[in-house]
């Protein structure tokens, strides 16, 4: 949600002459007055054309309470007397060299959807990149952060890394009273990541890690077939049938239709008669040579 115009940032709390404590229905009676002042049909003197459409784009972010709540952090940060100066534009406090403001631009370009600049500038502290966004951003930020690294990541199919930064928004909102708004989505995505996206590029074994690892997240009934499902396809895949084929039978019993049932049924009975193929080979193998009937 880029909120600027020409480099500079819209303060749409200034547009309609309210605070940011203002109640909903202050807003929209100050966005109705301020509507006739620039409205070309009302006012007796009419302002400039843009000043409509900057009203209209007030009213349209502060009129909505999650569009309000996201544009409230940018105007936060905007105004941080810490992060700014009096004549200073955004692009340009983003260059400030203190580790704080560095991390609080990197959040700023997060939420200004400049999603590359963002990760151009994270990059820049490496393998350490969390442990730097912790140290310099408050609680709230760090979460919201963390929770935009990992959906740009996991955009760039970069799972793993999405994965992580996850795990390190879990972590913070472990023992918080009042989660971010963005924590139910998180969880959901750290679930889909451990059960459908890493599964398939993992050694068999540290995949069943990454679904033990799902479950104690909290799974409902179709995340618990399709992770029986992925056990089952874990367990073929090293040779463990007994254990492949008691998933299955999970897998069928939670959800009965659920797609890929059919093709690891016929895998276990492809495996079954290759075992029972083999064994076969190896008792004949093993059988002592007939003696020879005496003359």
């Amino acid at each position: 949600m880029s909120e600027s115009y020409e480099g500079v940032f819209l303060d749409h709390y200034a547009t309609l002459g309210v605070d940011i404590d203002s109640d909903r229905q202050s807003i929209r009676r100050a966005f109705r007055a301020r509507l006739l002042e620039v409205h070309p049909d009302k006012s007796v003197a009419p302002t400039d054309g843009g000043g409509i459409g900057r009203v209209m784009r007030a009213w349209e972010i502060l009129g909505d309470d999650d569009l309000r709540e996201a544009y409230d952090r940018i105007w936060k940060l905007y105004n941080r007397e810490d992060f700014r100066d009096e004549a200073s534009k955004i692009p340009h406090v983003t260059e400030s060299d203190r580790p704080q403001n560095q991390a609080r631009s990197i959040l700023f370009l997060l939420l200004e959807d400049r999603g590359p600049e963002a990760l151009g500038r994270l990059r820049k502290h490496g393998e350490l990149s969390p442990v730097f966004l912790r140290k310099h951003l408050d609680s709230d930020e760090f979460i919201d952060a963390a929770f935009l690294i990992a959906e740009l990541f996991e955009a760039q199919k970069s799972w793993f890394v999405a994965l992580e930064w996850l795990e390190h928004l879990l972590r913070e909102e472990r023992g918080r009273r009042r989660h971010r708004p963005c924590y139910n989505e998180a969880l959901d995505r750290m679930k889909r990541l451990l059960i459908r996206r890493t599964v398939g590029e993992l050694e068999p074994r540290a995949a069943l890690e990454y679904l033990r690892r799902a479950e104690t997240l909290g799974l409902d009934r179709s995340q618990k077939a399709e992770t029986a499902k992925r056990r089952c396809q874990c367990y073929l895949d090293m040779g463990m049938r007994q254990e492949a084929l008691r998933h299955l039978e999970i897998a069928k019993s939670l959800q009965p239709s659920s797609k890929g049932l059919a093709r690891l049924r016929e895998a276990l009975q492809e495996k079954s008669e290759c075992q029972d193929s083999i064994g076969a080979e190896e008792n004949s193998n093993q059988r002592p040579p007939e003696a020879d009937d005496p003359e």
